[in-house]
């Protein structure tokens, strides 16, 4: 069952209607247990510039972190997938050490 949301109205709708509603800019929703979880936006709905703005230059300085630490980059990965597979290889070692260390003693006679 679907619903048209908007505001605090909370419409019972046919899959039908959908493209209606949301023209008429209600956002559609299911139903999720007691809770409504909007599953289409309605296409009138709009971003204040200013928001759009301020999460623009986030944007920008979230990339220049990336940039400035070198994690992004093919060598930072390459590096990372060398340390995974060393410390794979000594997990091993240990792991074949430690099953040694478990083998009772032979006694000798």
């Amino acid at each position: 069952m679907l619903f048209a949301v908007k505001g605090n109205k909370q419409l019972r709708i046919d899959d039908a209607e959908r493209d209606t509603y949301l023209k008429m800019g209600y956002d559609i929703a299911e139903q999720e247990g007691d809770d409504l979880k909007v599953v289409d936006n309605a296409p009138s709905k709009t971003v204040s510039f200013t928001e759009y703005q301020k999460l623009a230059q986030e944007n920008a300085d979230l990339k220049k972190q990336i940039a400035a630490s070198g994690s992004g980059t093919p060598e930072a990965l390459a590096g990372l997938q060398d340390q995974l597979a060393d410390a794979q290889k000594e997990i091993e070692t240990l792991k074949v050490q430690l099953a040694d260390a478990k083998k009772p003693a032979k006694a000798d006679k």
